[in-house]
């Protein structure tokens, strides 16, 4: 507790996580992770030799890898409100009633099939973790005085984790390629609504976030209001 006035405190003081900056998740320990999002791939559809390929290409990713990863596997309710706009969008531009009517009722349908049935979505993610050293922290004197501890040389330390995470990026980038996956690092718009989403999991239309810098750093984000 500081000695000279009251300590205010957030939610994200609780947090693991220190900041999220040039597409990088900065943790409170000094560690700096890369997020990739990846594409699925239907395993049981594929024929028998096409199977053979993605197992051997699979065994050639991990057989290369000399570095940690963590692979995370994500269910989460899915947000059909931008498609339920398109279909708005499309039924404007009918100029068969008809044809209106079929949209219209197809809209319901699918407003009433996402309200009382929870439809679900699997998202899956790999985390290049980074270990970064020489990390300067606030000093204890001015803990006392009441500032927050934080990491105060966070730039350089951005700079280090680059230099030693985007060539583990690149590598997986490419063995991805040969399993016929499709992976792309997220930015930092992204990996805000990401975590943003798994501490509030019941907020409703994350992907409509209004995401500002100077919100996020105080624990604000905005929703989109629904005109």
């Amino acid at each position: 507790m500081a000695f000279l006035g009251r300590k205010e405190t957030t939610t994200q003081e609780h947090l693991d996580i220190e900041d999220v900056r040039d597409d990088l998740v900065v943790l409170k320990n000094g560690n700096v992770s890369l997020v990739m999002e990846t594409t699925s791939l239907n395993f049981d559809l594929l024929s028998e030799e096409e199977q053979d390929i993605r197992i051997l290409a699979f065994a050639g990713l991990m057989n290369s890898l000399n570095f940690p990863v963590q692979i995370v596997v994500r269910t989460e309710r899915t947000d059909v409100t931008d498609y339920v706009d398109k279909l708005k969008i499309y039924k404007e531009k009918q100029i068969s009633l008809a044809l209106k009517r079929q949209i219209e009722i197809y809209m319901q349908f699918i407003k009433n099939l996402t309200v009382n049935t929870e439809v679900l979505d699997k998202r899956f993610f790999v985390v290049i973790p980074g270990i970064i050293s020489s990390i300067q922290r606030t000093s204890a004197v001015r803990q006392i005085f009441g500032k927050p501890v934080k990491i105060k040389n966070i730039e350089e330390v951005l700079e280090k984790a680059k230099l030693l995470l985007y060539p583990k990026r690149d590598h997986l980038l490419k063995q991805f390629q040969k399993m016929g996956i499709i992976a792309e690092q997220l930015k930092t718009d992204d990996l805000i609504r990401l975590y943003y989403g798994i501490y509030q999991p019941d907020t409703p239309g994350i992907k409509k976030l209004i995401l500002k810098k100077q919100d996020f750093s105080t624990g604000i984000v905005e929703t989109l209001k629904e005109e």
